[in-house]
């Protein structure tokens, strides 16, 4: 019979990588937040200086989204449903959830959705 849910000591080592992953994208953030603030001080290229602003702010944003994915997924490990796909209600592979600890869904769900 396949196994339903993660043992503590899983989970636990699940919440230890999702941590990890957060402060790495927590320093990209302050690193990214101090390049946006950053002025040449010349007369330079004004499209060239709004092009990487936009580039700085499109990363924020796709890092503050990944931080938002993280924090829900620590979540449903105190609430005891995480490692379990939204979709099919099975168990997501280990090898899956180490790969992207914070997914929702097994691979065949994630497929699926992609293409609906």
């Amino acid at each position: 019979m396949a196994k339903k849910k993660y043992t503590k000591r899983e989970l636990d080592s699940f919440k230890k990588i999702l941590l990890q992953h957060r402060n790495v994208v927590t320093g990209n953030m302050s690193s990214l937040e101090g390049e946006g603030r950053g002025s040449s001080g010349d007369e330079g290229d004004l499209s060239s200086e709004n092009f990487e602003i936009e580039l700085t702010l499109t990363a924020m944003q796709s890092e503050t989204n990944l931080i938002q994915e993280i924090d829900e997924a620590l979540v449903r490990i105190d609430e005891g449903s995480y490692g379990i796909c939204e979709d099919t209600g099975d168990l997501i592979p280990e090898a899956r959830l180490q790969a992207i600890p914070w997914t929702r869904l097994c691979v065949e769900a994630q497929a699926r959705r992609e293409r609906s």
